[in-house]
């Protein structure tokens, strides 16, 4: 079958590139003939000047950073009836559309874009799906109720997502995040690194202020023990600024949290590769996520790639129970919870018992990993999202909920220009 992968254009991808290479990649598997193209609000699209690092299943060039780097070609601009009437073609020529990100972002670029529901306006021969890669659709695209109707299924990655779609009259499932060969081998415990790493966009919600906190009451780094911290975002840029950096990151002695463990040992690296992450993660013990949203929480477990990323390569996660949920992972079976810690020092030792865990210790975590990894192999992965956008995959539809319904028309009118 022809798939294509649409996207919108938008900032702060973080894992939905991972996420989208590996679907690419798992499509591809299968047999499929995959294309990627972006949904541009504009008169033309101009090429694109990104630097990249990688190119993977897609075949466009990205970095984990700055996301990809798009050619022309694969372009689509719709602002002018024109430039609609011809994405509506691109798309209306495939099998199935997989929207990779369910609809247009609320953002200066879209004010007034009135033409993108149109978009979804296909032949119904061509299946549509959309991924649900957040549980915050309530609150920040209740506008997929503008074309609810339009799509066949909505596959949502984590528990979070998957409740926080009850409202959508869609037919969801829970589809998790691909990964490519889950099931691989990895070095031995022994010969792994001592400590930790930890990588990801600095947001408020991902809490990485707690871990770099805590770092200051770890003993001194011994040779080869790994403190090494990756990504950048808004919570690195005032972590690490001279004058707006938050005082809620400074210890009470005044010092700054970052500065404090940059002393005792932290190596703090830009946004790693995918390919560097996973030989970082085969050559050390622990990785630390210490992410978790309180909202979120409320809804459902809302896990991140890495975490599984970890396990493949034999490391041990240590992250926050909040964050986790428990539709899929046990603490102190999956992974070990940050949440039992009381104060930075406890965080540190928790930490650090993983990172110097030995052998016989971290067995179980291991055992117990591998027998969920499968689930999550990118082959397996898109064989479900087949299946959904086909109606061959065990769902259920949300029930509308008249006041998000509400929100949406008003979302739609106001921002948009769109009646729904």
């Amino acid at each position: 079958m022809k798939i294509i992968i649409a996207l919108h254009s938008c900032m702060d991808l973080g894992g939905i590139i991972n996420h989208t290479e590996q679907l690419a990649g798992g499509l591809k598997d299968l047999g499929h003939e995959v294309e990627f193209y972006e949904l541009v609000y504009a008169d033309k699209a101009p090429g694109q000047n990104k630097a990249t690092t990688e190119i993977g299943p897609t075949g466009v060039p990205y970095s984990q950073g700055k996301g990809w780097c798009f050619p022309v070609a694969k372009r689509l601009a719709y602002k002018t009836h024109a430039g609609l009437a011809s994405a509506r073609q691109v798309l209306g020529g495939a099998d199935v559309v997989i929207w990779t990100v369910p609809v247009v972002p609320k953002n200066k670029q879209h004010l007034g874009n009135d033409k993108w529901p149109d978009l979804y306006d296909l032949p119904p021969t061509t299946k549509q799906i959309a991924f649900s890669h957040d549980g915050n659709s309530k609150a920040g695209y209740p506008h997929i109720l503008a074309i609810a109707d339009r799509l066949s299924g909505l596959a949502c990655v984590h528990g979070c997502s998957y409740n926080g779609a009850a409202h959508i009259p869609t037919p969801r499932a829970l589809i998790v995040n691909p990964q490519y060969k889950p099931m691989r081998t990895f070095p031995t415990w022994d010969t792994k690194e001592p400590g930790f790493i930890s990588m990801q966009t600095f947001k408020a919600w991902k809490h990485v202020h707690e871990l770099v906190e805590s770092i200051r009451y770890m003993p001194p780094k011994v040779r080869g023990e790994l403190r090494e911290i990756g990504g950048k975002g808004i919570e690195y840029q005032y972590m690490t600024s001279i004058d707006k950096c938050k005082d809620a990151y400074y210890h009470e002695d005044g010092e700054k949290f970052w500065d404090a463990a940059e002393d005792n040992g932290m190596v703090h690296h830009d946004y790693w590769t995918e390919l560097e992450t996973l030989n970082m993660l085969r050559n050390t013990r622990a990785l630390v996520d210490p992410s978790w949203s309180k909202k979120y929480s409320k809804i459902g477990g809302h896990w991140n790639r890495v975490v599984v990323e970890a396990m493949m390569n034999g490391a041990i996660p240590i992250a926050q129970s909040r964050g986790m949920g428990d539709e899929l992972f046990q603490a102190g079976v999956h992974y070990v919870d940050l949440g039992t810690a009381l104060d930075p020092q406890d965080y540190a030792d928790v930490v650090l018992s993983v990172g110097n865990m030995s052998a016989k210790e971290a067995m179980p975590y291991q055992e117990a990993a591998r027998s969920l990894l499968r689930r999550f192999d990118r082959k397996r992965v898109a064989e479900d999202v087949i299946d959904l956008a086909f109606g061959n995959l065990e769902t259920i539809a949300g029930e509308d909920v008249p006041a998000v319904r509400k929100k949406a028309e008003d979302l739609c009118f106001d921002f948009y220009g769109v009646i729904m």
